[in-house]
Protein backbone atom coordinates (compact mmCIF):
# COMPACT_ATOMS: atom_id res chain seq x y z
CA UNK A 1 0.00 0.00 0.00
CA UNK A 2 2.84 2.46 0.61
CA UNK A 3 3.65 2.25 -3.21
CA UNK A 4 0.17 3.70 -4.24
CA UNK A 5 1.68 7.17 -2.45
CA UNK A 6 4.83 7.70 -3.58
CA UNK A 7 5.42 11.28 -1.38
CA UNK A 8 5.20 9.60 1.83
CA UNK A 9 6.69 6.00 0.60
CA UNK A 10 8.51 4.69 3.38
CA UNK A 11 7.74 6.88 6.19
CA UNK A 12 6.91 4.30 8.84
CA UNK A 13 10.47 3.03 8.61
CA UNK A 14 11.43 6.28 8.73
CA UNK A 15 9.65 7.27 11.53
CA UNK A 16 10.75 3.77 13.27
CA UNK A 17 14.90 4.79 12.63
CA UNK A 18 14.23 8.15 14.33
CA UNK A 19 13.09 6.50 17.46
CA UNK A 20 15.49 4.06 17.09
CA UNK A 21 18.10 6.52 17.10
CA UNK A 22 16.65 8.60 19.76
CA UNK A 23 16.58 5.85 21.79
CA UNK A 24 20.36 4.72 20.93
CA UNK A 25 21.50 8.47 21.67
CA UNK A 26 20.51 8.58 25.58
CA UNK A 27 22.48 5.53 26.05
CA UNK A 28 22.34 4.66 29.88
CA UNK A 29 21.87 8.13 30.98
CA UNK A 30 18.32 8.63 30.89
CA UNK A 31 15.82 6.15 32.58
CA UNK A 32 13.26 4.05 30.03
CA UNK A 33 10.72 6.53 30.85
CA UNK A 34 12.61 9.68 29.25
CA UNK A 35 13.06 7.75 26.14
CA UNK A 36 9.65 8.27 24.93
CA UNK A 37 9.55 11.75 25.17
CA UNK A 38 12.40 12.12 23.61
CA UNK A 39 11.38 10.18 20.94
CA UNK A 40 8.00 12.44 20.64
CA UNK A 41 10.32 15.27 20.30
CA UNK A 42 12.22 14.12 17.71
CA UNK A 43 9.06 12.50 15.83
CA UNK A 44 7.67 15.98 16.00
CA UNK A 45 10.89 17.69 14.50
CA UNK A 46 10.42 15.00 11.73
CA UNK A 47 7.11 16.28 11.44
CA UNK A 48 7.77 20.02 10.90
CA UNK A 49 10.93 19.41 8.65
CA UNK A 50 8.60 17.42 6.16
CA UNK A 51 5.42 18.65 5.89
CA UNK A 52 3.61 15.60 7.66
CA UNK A 53 1.10 17.24 9.91
CA UNK A 54 -2.30 15.98 9.15
CA UNK A 55 -4.97 18.36 9.47
CA UNK A 56 -8.13 16.16 9.30
CA UNK A 57 -10.65 19.42 9.76
CA UNK A 58 -11.23 20.10 6.54
CA UNK A 59 -11.28 16.33 5.50
CA UNK A 60 -14.68 14.63 4.82
CA UNK A 61 -14.75 12.07 7.37
CA UNK A 62 -16.94 10.63 10.05
CA UNK A 63 -16.21 9.98 13.38
CA UNK A 64 -16.67 5.83 14.22
CA UNK A 65 -15.33 5.11 17.64
CA UNK A 66 -12.50 5.67 20.13
CA UNK A 67 -10.26 3.21 22.16
CA UNK A 68 -7.50 3.69 24.56
CA UNK A 69 -4.80 4.39 22.24
CA UNK A 70 -7.04 5.16 18.81
CA UNK A 71 -9.72 7.64 17.82
CA UNK A 72 -11.39 6.04 14.38
CA UNK A 73 -12.29 7.45 11.59
CA UNK A 74 -14.14 6.52 7.84
CA UNK A 75 -13.46 8.78 4.84
CA UNK A 76 -17.10 7.10 3.55
CA UNK A 77 -14.85 5.22 0.63
CA UNK A 78 -12.47 2.45 1.19
CA UNK A 79 -10.29 3.28 4.54
CA UNK A 80 -10.59 4.01 8.22
CA UNK A 81 -8.23 6.48 9.73
CA UNK A 82 -6.89 5.87 12.90
CA UNK A 83 -5.11 8.82 15.56
CA UNK A 84 -2.73 6.76 17.38
CA UNK A 85 -1.50 8.14 20.39
CA UNK A 86 1.05 6.20 21.49
CA UNK A 87 -0.44 4.66 24.29
CA UNK A 88 -0.14 0.92 23.92
CA UNK A 89 3.74 1.11 23.24
CA UNK A 90 4.91 1.90 27.39
CA UNK A 91 7.88 3.80 27.35
CA UNK A 92 9.26 2.80 24.43
CA UNK A 93 8.03 3.53 21.09
CA UNK A 94 10.15 1.17 19.05
CA UNK A 95 6.86 -1.14 20.77
CA UNK A 96 4.57 0.89 18.57
CA UNK A 97 6.98 -0.11 14.90
CA UNK A 98 7.43 -2.92 15.89
CA UNK A 99 3.72 -3.70 16.29
CA UNK A 100 2.94 -2.02 12.78
CA UNK A 101 5.38 -4.00 10.98
CA UNK A 102 4.32 -7.20 12.24
CA UNK A 103 1.05 -6.92 12.24
CA UNK A 104 1.36 -5.85 8.79
CA UNK A 105 3.85 -8.86 8.34
CA UNK A 106 0.94 -11.32 9.69
CA UNK A 107 -2.43 -9.76 8.59
CA UNK A 108 -1.27 -8.42 5.23
CA UNK A 109 -5.33 -8.28 4.18
CA UNK A 110 -5.74 -5.57 6.51
CA UNK A 111 -2.47 -3.57 6.50
CA UNK A 112 -1.72 0.04 8.29
CA UNK A 113 0.06 2.59 6.54
CA UNK A 114 1.58 5.67 8.22
CA UNK A 115 0.35 8.79 6.65
CA UNK A 116 1.56 11.25 9.02
CA UNK A 117 1.09 12.89 11.76
CA UNK A 118 -1.39 14.95 14.36
CA UNK A 119 -2.69 15.75 17.52
CA UNK A 120 -5.84 13.86 18.66
CA UNK A 121 -9.17 15.14 20.62
CA UNK A 122 -7.17 15.40 23.93
CA UNK A 123 -4.59 16.95 21.83
CA UNK A 124 -2.28 13.96 22.32
CA UNK A 125 0.49 13.58 19.46
CA UNK A 126 -0.61 11.22 17.69
CA UNK A 127 0.55 9.07 14.40
CA UNK A 128 -1.85 9.04 11.42
CA UNK A 129 -2.70 5.51 9.97
CA UNK A 130 -4.61 4.43 7.47
CA UNK A 131 -6.28 0.93 7.11
CA UNK A 132 -8.91 -0.83 4.84
CA UNK A 133 -12.37 -0.05 5.70
CA UNK A 134 -13.70 -3.92 6.22
CA UNK A 135 -17.28 -4.96 5.06
CA UNK A 136 -17.84 -7.56 7.37
CA UNK A 137 -20.68 -9.83 7.94
CA UNK A 138 -20.33 -10.28 11.82
CA UNK A 139 -17.50 -10.53 14.52
CA UNK A 140 -14.59 -13.82 13.98
CA UNK A 141 -15.85 -16.25 16.76
CA UNK A 142 -13.00 -17.58 19.14
CA UNK A 143 -12.60 -21.03 17.12
CA UNK A 144 -12.40 -19.21 13.83
CA UNK A 145 -9.50 -16.69 15.33
CA UNK A 146 -7.86 -19.73 16.62
CA UNK A 147 -7.99 -21.75 14.20
CA UNK A 148 -6.50 -18.92 11.38
CA UNK A 149 -3.66 -18.14 14.23
CA UNK A 150 -2.77 -21.91 14.63
CA UNK A 151 -2.56 -21.78 10.72
CA UNK A 152 -0.13 -18.87 10.84
CA UNK A 153 1.93 -21.21 12.76
CA UNK A 154 1.42 -19.36 16.51
CA UNK A 155 -0.04 -21.67 19.40
CA UNK A 156 -2.95 -20.79 21.78
CA UNK A 157 -1.73 -19.48 24.95
CA UNK A 158 -5.77 -18.15 26.11
CA UNK A 159 -8.61 -17.91 24.17
CA UNK A 160 -7.16 -14.38 22.91
CA UNK A 161 -3.34 -14.80 23.65
CA UNK A 162 -1.31 -16.53 20.67
CA UNK A 163 2.36 -16.76 20.35
CA UNK A 164 5.29 -18.02 17.69
CA UNK A 165 9.13 -17.82 18.75
CA UNK A 166 9.00 -14.36 17.52
CA UNK A 167 5.87 -12.38 18.66
CA UNK A 168 3.30 -12.49 21.45
CA UNK A 169 -0.44 -11.58 20.07
CA UNK A 170 -3.19 -10.38 22.06
CA UNK A 171 -6.40 -8.76 22.41
CA UNK A 172 -7.61 -11.37 19.49
CA UNK A 173 -11.02 -10.81 20.57
CA UNK A 174 -14.12 -11.37 18.49
CA UNK A 175 -14.67 -7.32 18.15
CA UNK A 176 -11.34 -6.92 17.23
CA UNK A 177 -11.10 -9.80 14.35
CA UNK A 178 -14.24 -9.77 11.47
CA UNK A 179 -15.69 -12.48 9.19
CA UNK A 180 -16.04 -10.33 6.06
CA UNK A 181 -18.46 -10.67 3.48
CA UNK A 182 -15.58 -12.50 1.74
CA UNK A 183 -15.51 -15.07 4.58
CA UNK A 184 -11.98 -14.07 5.11
CA UNK A 185 -11.25 -12.48 8.83
CA UNK A 186 -9.41 -9.30 9.56
CA UNK A 187 -7.29 -8.40 12.33
CA UNK A 188 -8.08 -4.88 12.45
CA UNK A 189 -6.86 -3.62 16.15
CA UNK A 190 -4.87 -6.81 17.94
CA UNK A 191 -1.76 -6.11 19.79
CA UNK A 192 1.64 -7.80 19.04
CA UNK A 193 5.36 -7.70 21.03
CA UNK A 194 8.04 -9.32 20.82
CA UNK A 195 8.42 -12.14 22.44
CA UNK A 196 10.40 -11.92 25.89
Amino acid sequence: MDRAYPPINNLLEQAACITGRSKEATGEVEPTEGYKGRQIKKLIEFANANNLWIDLSPLNITYMDKGGENEVFHDGKSSVIKLNNFEYAGDDLENFFIRINAHNKFFSNVPYQMIGFSYNSRQEFSAVLTQPYILAEREATEDEIVEYMEALGFETDYIDEFHNDQYEVFDAVPNNVLYGIDKDLYFIDTQIRLKK
